[in-house]
């Protein structure tokens, strides 16, 4: 399923938990994205974050300047790159019977929400329960808006032909056959984002459980997908039914390829520096 179509679907009665990796300086983007999706996601619902930092405290202090949300702590190591994405799913599976709430989110510390941000349609039209979000580098709009865009980046045009040659679909898709992230050409469509995921708890909790044994596997054979968690998501994504909504909840700002579509949740803009 794609787009966002706006059936009335109110998870207002469910609770909303936020899950997210934020050590070392990472916790200070977090700060900000906890105070941003405080003022806009899933307006009129309850919101828990939990967050797991090597700083509980300072990020336990947050907690009274949000309106409508608690923060729940839990203390990890401080997680370098890759290991902060690499091993995203144990760090949540090992924590799990902490999260009460029936819609379960993950979003990326470095992530800001910058508009109202409703669930619709919720969960109840999701299907398997899971819901992900296209991946703002390889969206690309519907027909006549596409060719506008592709007459204005003739460099986009090349690339896009080339990525489809080369992989059988737009995205950054898991090459190497020795990893379970691997994607077969024929099961290649939409790239979806790892920063932004959502479910309910129950097939939250099951895909989360899966991806933790399929990256634990490759991990014992000495095997690392190329882009960690979000490429065992693509597996999950091409393998399993779920609803799909648009690039608003992952946003690129200066993309030309989002310029159809106003942003939900920006991506924030690190420069080269991917320390955790």
């Amino acid at each position: 399923m794609d787009g966002e179509p706006a059936p009335k679907q109110d998870p207002r009665e469910h609770g909303v938990a936020v899950l997210t990796v934020a050590t070392n300086r990472y916790l200070d983007y977090w700060k900000k994205m906890a105070a941003s999706a405080d003022r806009f996601l899933a307006p009129g619902s309850p919101l828990t974050f939990y967050v797991f930092t090597d700083h509980p405290k300072e990020a336990q202090q947050i907690e009274s300047q949000l309106q409508r949300s608690r923060v729940i702590t839990k203390s990890i190591p401080n997680l370098g790159w890759p290991d902060a994405t690499l091993f995203r799913y144990e760090i949540f599976r090992a924590s799990w019977y902490l999260v009460n709430e029936e819609i379960v989110m993950h979003l990326d510390a470095d992530m800001k929400l910058v508009s109202p941000t409703p669930l619709y349609p919720g969960p109840e039209r999701w299907p398997n329960g899971i819901a992900f979000v296209r991946h703002p580098g390889y969206r690309r709009p519907h027909l006549g808006a596409r060719l506008h865009l592709y007459s204005r980046s003739p460099r986009m045009v090349k690339g896009d032909v080339e990525m489809w040659l080369r992989h059988g679909a737009l995205g950054a898709w898991e090459e190497s056959q020795e990893s379970l992230a691997y994607v077969p050409r024929n099961r290649r469509r939409v790239y979806v984002c790892g920063g932004t995921w959502m479910g309910t708890r129950e097939s939250l909790g099951n895909m989360v459980h899966l991806l933790t044994e399929r990256t634990r596997e490759d991990f014992a054979r000495g095997v690392v997908a190329q882009w960690h968690d979000e490429s065992h998501l693509n597996w999950f994504a091409s393998t399993h039914r779920h609803y799909l909504f648009d690039s608003q909840k992952c946003f690129a700002v200066g993309y030309l390829n989002l310029a159809d579509i106003e942003a939900q949740i920006v991506a924030v803009d690190k420069g080269t520096n991917r320390t955790r």
